[in-house]
């Protein structure tokens, strides 16, 4: 996939270069706001498995899912222009987050000292907020002549690690525990790159843009990353949790952005 990119943006390279006037005919900066809609080609099922603490039985009601969900997005790009074609370098600082959805951990006592032992973690549905995530972008770029045209461009996007913090509700109870109130799971999750290579990936997107000097502009966006992993971390669990959650594999999944903007360019 790489090396295909890599041809098509030698290939934009040789076409600037052929061009009647290979002299910069201007260029031009967009900010722009807008939302990020996260997919993943894969459903992220998350099935813990059971701790092996000595002398307990775990049994698990429910099978947690983690689902992405999208928040703002905004940035800017500037691009250099030859004819109509040109070269563009951008940022795109995309808001993310998953959705937990809980279950219920049962615990029971076989060997002593637990024997006769009965208690229960109900594990509340959650949300994990991302930092913001800046996904640096290089493209080549066409654009259309005239007051009313059509832009598009594509090429490398590099991703950084992602790391999203959240909490989740939690309730004990069991026979002979006293009740105790709810408290919160402070939970830091991570993804990071299956291989090194795999931060880069590639985006491409199409818009209209309405105006000359000053111009409104309208584009939609995709961004595909390869293979990431999602790792978990407890700051607060306590051993049986610790355990549930340091025993996690990592969640393996491909990042994909659809981003829907708008915003305003300046020609200079």
């Amino acid at each position: 996939m790489l090396k295909t990119v890599a041809r098509a943006a030698c290939a934009v390279g040789v076409l600037l270069g052929s061009t009647p006037s290979s002299e910069a005919q201007g260029f031009d900066l967009t900010l722009f706001v807008g939302r990020a809609f996260p997919t993943y080609d894969e459903r992220l099922t998350l099935r813990p498995p059971k701790p092996t603490l000595p002398g307990i039985d775990t049994s698990v009601v429910g099978s947690p899912l983690i689902k992405a969900d999208g928040g703002l997005v905004f940035g800017g790009a500037l691009a250099l222009e030859f004819g109509i074609l040109g070269i563009e370098g951008r940022v795109d600082a995309t808001d993310v987050a998953l959705e937990l959805t809980g279950a219920q951990y049962n615990f029971r006592g076989t060997e002593p000292p637990f024997e006769g032992f009965h208690a229960s973690v109900a594990v509340s549905d959650g949300r994990f907020d991302a930092d913001r995530i800046p996904i640096l972008s290089f493209n080549g770029r066409v654009r259309t002549p005239g007051p009313v045209a059509l832009v598009a461009s594509g090429g490398l996007s590099y991703l950084p690690d992602i790391t999203l913090r959240g909490s989740i509700p939690l309730h004990v109870e069991g026979p002979g525990i006293p009740e105790l109130p709810v408290s919160d799971l402070v939970l830091t999750l991570r993804a990071v790159p299956g291989e090194s290579k795999h931060r880069w990936g590639v985006n491409g997107g199409a818009g209209l843009r309405v105006g000359r000097r000053v111009a409104l502009v309208g584009e939609v966006r995709v961004f595909y990353f390869p293979e990431y992993e999602l790792h978990f971390a407890s700051e607060n669990g306590g051993e049986i949790l610790d355990e549930l959650i340091g025993g996690l594999s990592p969640v393996r999944f491909k990042p994909i952005f659809v981003n829907a903007q708008a915003g305003v360019t300046f020609r200079f």
